[in-house]
């Protein structure tokens, strides 16, 4: 069980994440309990960052913990994030989610 005045907080691990210590953030989230909730953002990042996570799976975590929050602290920008990169990486792009009309080629 771990001391919640001792356990790192969410924006602690997050600080490791941007330094690149992935190995620091992977350490300090495991001494927490899997699903505490505080922590899934910070979980999602390391998963994004590792590449463990592919940015559809985040955004749809993502989209799921906003749901319950609209103001989850870090779910917006981290969201943000990953739509950026899926489309800079071509995973996703608004032709895919909105196809042009049909053309009428009787014209």
């Amino acid at each position: 069980m771990v001391d919640t005045e001792t356990a790192p907080r969410p924006e602690a691990i997050d600080d490791l994440l941007e330094a690149q210590d992935l190995e620091g953030a992977r350490a300090a989230l495991q001494s927490l309990p899997a699903g505490d909730d505080a922590y899934a953002v910070v979980r999602i990042k390391l998963g994004l960052y590792d590449g463990s996570i592919p940015s559809g799976a985040a955004m749809q975590a993502l989209i799921q913990l906003m749901r319950r929050n609209a103001e989850w602290p870090g779910a917006k920008e981290l969201y943000q994030m990953c739509s950026s990169q899926a489309f800079a990486t071509r995973q996703s792009s608004h032709s895919h989610s909105h196809p042009p009309p049909p053309v009428d080629r009787t014209k």
